[in-house]
Parts: structure tokens; C-alpha cells; sequence
């Protein structure tokens, strides 16, 4: 007789981990090498919110390392995009 294991608890905080994966979606799908270090503390942020019992420090600290990495792109992104512009005009990519 062979028995099933008990199905996984559901995460405890589903519309966090549900908007995080869709950030990391959109980072994957729109940026690549550049956004490496944020989309790890996505992952992460993610992989702590599916818990059952997440770690309500870790996952505050993790959101407040979120909030800051996407401030600092969204101040970088412009000059980023006007680089690759110039780049690209050159025909450097």
C-alpha cells in the first residue's frame, strides 16, 4: 500500500508572493544582467512569503531591500536606457 504525502499548507501570505512572482516576471521579461541583484531579493522576498509560516522580519527586511534597489533603478534606468541608446547608435551592441 503506498500512501501520499500530506498536500503542502498554501503560503501564507498569497497576494504578496502572487505580486512578487509578477515583478519577477516582468524583470526577467524586460531586463536581464542589469537587474541580477534585485531579481535575487525578489526570488527570495517570494520564496519566504509561499512559507506557511514566513519569517515576518526576514520578509520585512527583504521588502525594505526591495523598496530600495527599485528606487535606485528607477533613478538609474533613464541614464541606463540613454547609454544603450548611444551604444547602439554607435553600433557598440
Amino acid at each position: 500500500m503506498t500512501t501520499t504525502p500530506p498536500p503542502s499548507p498554501p503560503p501564507a501570505m498569497p497576494h504578496l508572493a502572487s505580486a512578487l512572482g509578477d515583478m519577477l516576471h516582468a524583470i526577467n521579461s524586460d531586463y536581464r544582467e542589469e537587474m541580477r541583484e534585485m531579481r535575487e531579493i525578489f526570488l527570495e522576498a517570494k520564496k519566504e512569503a509561499e512559507k506557511p509560516e514566513p519569517d515576518n522580519v526576514k520578509l520585512k527586511a527583504l521588502l525594505g531591500d526591495v523598496n530600495e534597489a527599485t528606487r535606485t533603478f528607477a533613478t538609474l534606468d533613464p541614464v541606463w536606457r540613454g547609454v544603450q541608446s548611444i551604444a547602439h547608435m554607435l553600433g557598440l551592441q
